[in-house]
């Protein structure tokens, strides 16, 4: 079953990147929404390490950005591209469009392969919302990116932090 993250999507309130969110979803390998959070089973939650875990630490994701976006008072278009950012960062998990089975490194980077099934190529680059929420996806991983830069500005930092704090399993992070 496809989870299409209602509930999260709801949080965006620009049209534009809530339609364009929406199409993402759909364009997600099916995988996505049934494997586990991790493939090994040793960096997140023990209740995310089953089938359709990876959903579960999705929502958190997004519910700790809500959270780190108030805190830093991250608010409009910003804020629904780090929301955007936070229900798709791991759409690539295992590879794209193939599932390998594991987690790849670098799997942020491949997201933009995703984006030739739901946008023109030209109007990637052209606008600076999917380009904003690319980048976004693309560092996700801190310093396990491949590779790892420095400087992050506030919104790379809370999508970066969202993904890590949700991952730790001696943090629980309630989603309704």
């Amino acid at each position: 079953m496809i989870y299409k993250f209602e509930k999260e999507v709801e949080l965006i309130a620009n049209e534009e990147i809530k339609i364009f969110t929406k199409r993402c979803i759909e364009a997600a390998p099916r995988y996505v929404f049934n494997i586990p959070s991790s493939s090994s089973g040793k960096h997140h939650p023990k209740d995310e390490n089953n089938s359709g875990g990876q959903v579960l630490h999705t929502r958190r994701v997004v519910k700790i950005a809500e959270d780190l976006c108030r805190n830093f008072n991250i608010v409009g278009d910003d804020r629904d591209c780090v929301i955007s950012a936070a229900i798709q960062h791991d759409f690539a998990k295992q590879g794209f469009p193939i599932d390998v089975g594991y987690t790849v490194d670098g799997h942020g980077s491949l997201w933009v392969q995703l984006l030739n099934n739901v946008v023109d190529r030209k109007e990637i680059l052209k606008n600076p919302i999917i380009t904003k929420i690319g980048r976004l996806i693309a560092c996700h991983m801190g310093v396990w990116d491949i590779p790892y830069s420095v400087g992050r500005d506030n919104l790379e930092l809370i999508v970066q932090l969202a993904d890590y704090i949700s991952s730790r399993d001696y943090i629980r992070v309630e989603v309704y």
